[in-house]
């Protein structure tokens, strides 16, 4: 049996962190929790459509988790934490009365394994692939997770403002984080923008051998994690984001024209044996420790605790935990994709302008309800069918790029 082989960047914490151990909780249980998740409004899939490429195996017998860090000491660190997460949750299952033995077989075929990589150096991303395709057949999933947010201050006015005139948008996009701009990558490139744009793109492109492997059964899919602080606030001229005051949400919204784009070329292929899936997703708002260099820790805290408050009172973009962040990654990855084929073609495909079959832009958001249980939402990308034509141009950009840096290697 093929069992899933999962690559996720920045894996050692935060969302990453999340993903990991929200993954291995849900497939140590014959029928994953997650997989009963029906986004609203999304309408209930055919089973009589799936094909086999939209599978996704269950009961899951085991996994291989390869977390792709800059540090592999922090990663050693995170990983015995996932593994010990994992048994506690097994030891929980035991105690069940309708226990079954799923959650132990899975435990002895789980392998969570380091190798490094620097997406702000792409000279580390070749050795990588190079070492993933030496041990493994194949790789079922892609998770580009990691990025950096350069966050240098609160600028105080607009945060009171905003906290005064919308104190919902200030918990949830605040607008009021000032960021380093114009700093350029040891390659020569946006420094933001490689880091969480062109990086992945180039991963994502080194790995299309082992992600295509006939040696797993299903289409392979390639999740990009973009965030609800994603915006479009760069001139078209400065697609590196050299220039633009706001590199982060506009790498996180060049993301979501990527995956869009990657989609559309993928399902221009109907009959291809196998295809490589694009999907976004976001985690919402999750607590983490990225603001601890811009506030005092009392403010830290209490963030934490105004984050409940905005869920309370109906925010369903909180889910504050990272696990919980991290549901509308693992639900892309472990539902059937028939599941998304009510989305995944235009209503009307001769109306493609000659480029193929598209879907609507679409991204999956972990949300919670007020008490905090875990369900994904789905939102149309910003300007995303609108700027189709922008986003074909910024694929065909990291192509061109990828190839000239692929041919200097040689």
């Amino acid at each position: 049996m093929s069992w899933p082989i999962v690559v996720i960047t920045g894996a050692n914490s935060g969302v990453g962190f999340g993903i990991c151990q929200r993954l291995l909780c849900q497939l140590s249980v014959k029928t994953p929790p997650d997989t009963f998740i029906r986004p609203e409004g999304l309408p209930e899939n055919n089973e009589q459509d799936e094909k086999e490429g939209d599978r996704f195996v269950l009961p899951c017998e085991g996994i291989t988790l390869i977390m792709a860090c800059r540090s592999v000491q922090r990663a050693e660190v995170a990983r015995q934490k996932l593994l010990r997460i994992l048994d506690q949750h097994v030891q929980r299952l035991k105690k069940s009365s309708s226990y079954d033995g799923h959650a132990e077989r899975f435990q002895k075929n789980v392998r969570i394994v380091i190798h490094p990589v620097d997406l702000a150096s792409l000279e580390t991303i070749p050795k990588f692939v190079q070492e993933l395709e030496h041990n493994y057949p194949y790789v079922s999933h892609l998770i580009c997770n990691a990025g950096i947010a350069p966050f240098t201050e609160i600028y105080w006015p607009s945060c009171i403002y905003q906290l005064v005139t919308n104190p919902l948008a200030a918990m949830t996009t605040p607008r009021f984080y000032l960021q380093t701009w114009g700093e350029i990558s040891q390659n020569g490139y946006g420094y933001v923008w490689q880091c969480n744009v062109f990086g992945h793109y180039t991963l994502y492109k080194d790995l299309t051998n082992l992600l295509s492997s006939s040696k797993y059964g299903h289409d392979s899919r390639v999740i990009w994690t973009s965030s609800l602080e994603s915006k479009k606030s760069y001139d078209a001229e400065d697609w590196q984001l050299k220039e633009t005051h706001d590199p982060y949400g506009s790498s996180k919204y060049q993301v979501e024209l990527l995956s869009v784009e990657l989609d559309r070329r993928a399902l221009h292929e109907p009959n291809a044996s196998k295809r490589l899936r694009h999907f976004t997703a976001h985690p919402g708002v999750t607590h983490t420790n990225i603001d601890l260099n811009l506030i005092s820790p009392m403010l830290h805290y209490l963030k934490h605790f105004v984050f409940y408050l905005a869920r309370w009172i109906g925010s369903p973009n909180h889910p504050i935990s990272l696990d919980k962040g991290a549901v509308s990654v693992v639900w892309l990855s472990i539902i059937s994709l028939s599941i998304l084929s009510v989305v995944g073609m235009s209503a009307n495909t001769s109306e493609t302008n000659g480029h193929g079959p598209t879907r609507p832009a679409l991204k999956f958001a972990a949300q919670t309800d007020w008490m905090g249980h875990s369900r994904v939402g789905v939102t149309e990308i910003e300007g995303g069918e609108e700027h189709s034509e922008e986003a074909r141009e910024l694929v065909n950009n990291c192509e061109d790029l990828y190839e000239a840096n692929k041919a200097a290697r040689i």
